[in-house]
């Protein structure tokens, strides 16, 4: 959520899925070590170290993930770990609460609320618990922010998006339960989670995002417009609102998504009620609300215009009922608005310019600042069309060495990307070559590799070819991205080289031992290009590659070495976390049964 004219690209990479390659005889995962009642004794020792934690966010991840492995096999300890996890939780949040911090010079980042993330856990093991417990927080919320005076509508902002992240990570296992928490999302601010989770419901239940969305309208049938057109895109389909929002993105809508024509007409119908009232009181209507730069009236005007196609199609008599209601509206409007508006839909309606429009229109720019702006946005949206040469030319022009040397990597770094999934390695691997951060040259050539070994079965090519990033990643600087790239080579070499596997392992520990902060809890790497008046920012996520999960894949195919890397991380809840994970498979060996004395017959 930025405003503008921040550019906001997000990419994202998947990095685990199965390597197919001829393996040697690997290790037996078998341990005298690896056995249920060792596991469930090492589980309880985790919980117990916590409590030498001096970072409470990390010690609430570590009681976290031991309280999930207990459920099975003891629930009321799991539960009672639950519950020490969120007073933990909410201890947390009063010591920092939730206001989100300047991360980059224009970039804001969500801190996480500790409760959600204990919530949205037990809500996989007993939804019913994880309700109650929410309903009684977001109570207390309530009542502290009344006793505070504090800012209400941020606060409720912030609650409707905690609790509709939390439905959408529960949607996988628990759709009813996810369907609770997004009810209770509706007593607070609208915002762009909404829409949002309607859609990843309706990848999994269609009938039943319907149905929430009728909800949902019923429950913001009155909100101001710039709340209410969160509730425009998903009845037509559309990846974005039909409002100028508080907070915008472009949704993800389902492949294969069918728009209710039903739902159409509900919201056309409240829409155009909406009208009927703003042009009943237009002095009072006419201001703009907060969060806002235009009016409710000047909202309705842009949202009947941008759907005006879509709108059409439902019926010549609403069509006309809708025309009828913008005239009207636009009248309204004083000539300043009305100006801005009507530039709004032009740019909406103008045909995206190529990438040499872009470059031709900003070089006519003046303004230094401006022209290093434009020109770097018309990089970062450049299509994977444009060469090489091409786009680097352009690089060239800008005059802000920073901005150049950073869009350099950037461009080079996401070309390198595409690449790989056009499977063009060998151009992949030339173009990553020139990738400037060398533990980001690292992790883009273990991306690589990935790729060549589905595609081959030699052996003696891709040691060569994993030998070169692990040299690579040894003379790159002690980072986040190149403990993920250790952490990645030591799964690649699981596939028919155990001791080297397990070697890697070691050079990951070492390199995470090294950083003042390791914290793998965020599945993504951010990269930025900051400008005097702009930034793009683009997230590249590895979730296949933090230690808990490399731990757990190493630790099936050598318990004991896994485990023995396990011990020596340095940060406590590494330690522990990366533990958990190699004891796990552990859990499902059952104890033999115990015989009996032998009967003697008399």
């Amino acid at each position: 959520m930025i405003n503008r004219p921040v550019a906001l690209i997000v990419v994202t990479i998947y990095l685990l899925p199965a390597v197919s390659v001829t393996a040697q005889q690997k290790p037996s995962p078998n341990s005298a070590l690896c056995t249920q009642v060792n596991a469930l004794d090492t589980i309880k020792q985790q919980i117990a170290d916590t409590r030498t934690f001096d970072n409470m966010v990390q010690r609430i991840a570590v009681l976290l993930r031991a309280a999930d492995l207990l459920w099975p096999h003891q629930k009321e300890k799991a539960l009672a770990t639950f519950r020490e996890a969120f007073d933990l939780a909410t201890q947390d949040f009063k010591a920092t609460g939730d206001d989100p911090k300047q991360a980059s010079q224009f970039l804001l980042a969500s801190v996480p609320d500790q409760r959600y993330k204990v919530i949205s856990a037990l809500a996989k093991r007993d939804p019913a618990a994880a309700h109650k417990l929410s309903e009684q927080m977001l109570q207390d919320d309530a009542r502290e922010a009344a006793d505070k005076g504090a800012n209400t509508d941020a606060a409720n902002e912030r609650t409707n998006g905690k609790l509709l992240t939390a439905a959408i990570d529960l949607l996988p296992s628990d759709i009813s339960g996810a369907l609770s928490f997004a009810r209770s999302s509706l007593r607070y601010t609208a915002t762009l989670y909404l829409t949002g989770f309607m859609y990843a419901l309706a990848k999994v239940n269609k009938a039943a995002a319907d149905e929430f969305y009728a909800e949902a309208l019923n429950a913001y049938g009155s909100a101001p417009m710039n709340r209410f057109l969160y509730l425009s895109a998903y009845p037509f389909g559309n990846n974005r609102d039909a409002g100028e929002m508080p907070g915008y993105t472009t949704y993800a809508v389902p492949e294969g998504f069918n728009p209710n024509p039903n739902l159409q007409r509900l919201f056309v119908g409240q829409l155009l009620s909406r009208v009927q009232m703003a042009l009943g009181s237009p002095v009072e209507a006419s201001n703009a609300g907060p969060n806002s730069r235009f009016s409710d009236p000047a909202q309705m005007w842009l949202a009947l215009s941008r759907l005006d196609k879509q709108i059409e199609g439902l019926s010549p008599e609403l069509s006309a009922s809708a025309n009828q209601a913008r005239d009207s509206l636009y009248a309204l409007l004083n000539p300043k608005t009305q100006s801005a508006a009507t530039n709004l839909i032009s740019e909406g309606n103008r045909p995206e310019q190529s990438f040499d429009e872009q470059v031709e229109a900003a070089e006519k720019l003046t303004d230094v600042a401006r022209r290093d702006q434009q020109l770097s946005f018309a990089v970062t949206r450049a299509a994977k069309t444009e060469t090489v040469e091409r786009v680097i030319n352009v690089i060239d022009k800008i005059s802000d060495s920073n901005v150049r040397n950073a869009l350099t990597n950037w461009f080079y770094f996401f070309r390198t990307q595409a690449l790989i999934k056009e499977k063009k390695l060998e151009e992949a691997r030339k173009i990553a070559a020139l990738v400037s951060e060398l533990d980001q040259r690292a992790y883009l050539y273990s991306r690589i590799a990935e790729e060549s070994l589905k595609q081959s079965e030699d052996q003696t090519a891709a040691r060569e070819l994993l030998n070169e990033i692990s040299q690579a990643a040894g003379k790159a600087p002690q980072t986040i991205v190149t403990a993920r790239t250790f952490l990645a080579l030591a799964y690649l070499f699981s596939k028919f080289d155990m001791i080297r596997a397990i070697e890697e392992l070691g050079h990951a520990v070492s390199c995470i031992n090294r950083l003042e902060a390791p914290d793998f809890s965020r599945q993504y790497v951010t990269m930025k290009v900051e400008g005097k008046s702009f930034g793009s920012y683009s997230s590249f996520s590895t979730p296949g590659f933090n230690p808990e999960n490399a731990f757990g894949e190493l630790g099936k195919l050598d318990f004991d070495g896994a485990l023995s890397q396990a011990t020596a991380f340095s940060d406590k809840s590494l330690r522990s976390l990366t533990t958990l994970a190699v004891i796990e498979p552990c859990l499902q060996k059952i104890p033999p049964k115990t015989k009996g004395p032998a009967k003697t017959s008399l």
